[in-house]
Formats: C-alpha cells, sequence, structure tokens
C-alpha cells in the first residue's frame, strides 16, 4: 500500500496526513502521560456525577488557545489521575479527548499523534466516529493553523 503523505504539527505532537491509518489500542499508556487531556462541558458532565476525586483543572491560556477547552485532567506525578496500574479506572466515562484518541478530525484535515503505537498505517478507515469525537477542538485547531500560516506567510512575504 501506498504510504501517506505527513506532515508534522509539533504544536499538537501530531502529523496531518491524507488518509486516516488504522487503530488497534496498545494498552501503552503513553497518551494517559504527560499529555494535555482536555475536557470539554460535555466530557465534565458525563463523569462528574460518577466520580468523588478532583479530576480536572484549569488550562492555561495557551493550551485555551489551542484547544478552547476551559479545563483538562488532573495530572499526579505527570500521569492522569484515572491512570491506575497502566489502566483507566472509569474508562466507560472517559473524555472525548481519550476516546478519539490517536486522531483528530477537522472539516478540512486529519491528524494523528505519529508516537502512538496502536497506529496501523498499512490499514486505511473511516473518519466519521472521530469526526463527531473531535468536534470540540477540531474548529479551534483549524483555526489555529490558519492563523498560523497567515503569520507565517506575511513574515515570508515581509522577509524578501
Amino acid at each position: 500500500m501506498a504510504s501517506q503523505m505527513r506532515k508534522s504539527v509539533p504544536e499538537l505532537e501530531m502529523e496531518l496526513v491524507d488518509a486516516l491509518p488504522g487503530f488497534s489500542c496498545s494498552r501503552c499508556a503513553r497518551c494517559c502521560t504527560g499529555k494535555l487531556i482536555a475536557l470539554y462541558d460535555s466530557d465534565i458532565e458525563r463523569i462528574k456525577p460518577h466520580v468523588k476525586e478532583r479530576f480536572c483543572e484549569r488550562t492555561t491560556a495557551a493550551e485555551r488557545e489551542l484547544t478552547g477547552a476551559r479545563y483538562k485532567m488532573r495530572m499526579v506525578d505527570g500521569m492522569c489521575v484515572f491512570l491506575h496500574k497502566g489502566l483507566c479506572r472509569h474508562y466507560d466515562l472517559r473524555p472525548n479527548t481519550c476516546r478519539r484518541h490517536p486522531f483528530i478530525v477537522s472539516e478540512r484535515r486529519l491528524f494523528v499523534a505519529s508516537t502512538c503505537p496502536g497506529v496501523d498505517w498499512a490499514s486505511k478507515q473511516w473518519e466519521g466516529e472521530y469526526r463527531k469525537l473531535s468536534k470540540d477542538i477540531a474548529k479551534k485547531i483549524d483555526l489555529f493553523l490558519d492563523l498560523k500560516n497567515v503569520k507565517r506567510n506575511r513574515s515570508s512575504r515581509g522577509a524578501g
């Protein structure tokens, strides 16, 4: 099968691709460690009635700018507060950020966390479900990248 076109997007620690590869979770918990796990209102509404512990904290201005989320998962020693012995203690309640990982699917772009060992670059899949799970972050990511491209184009024109 032909290899995909990939372009690194360092702000997201993801790659922009032309087709969504396959995925099978390897349960490595890399996505639960040292990552920004954005929480949206729908996530908090789903989780809060079932979880007694403090699980969220406010995002920084930069995180909010990138994700549009006012909250993120609380980390303890660099790990998601829900992670215990390599497994999510609240898997059925997990945020949409976790449900769609390692993908973000916007109207115009497909992103893949290329370091995720569960990504199967040799296969392809339909992006429909990931598009639904990405709806809260997708517009913000597209806007962020569009503005970044405008700034880059302006600076390259001025440099000539």
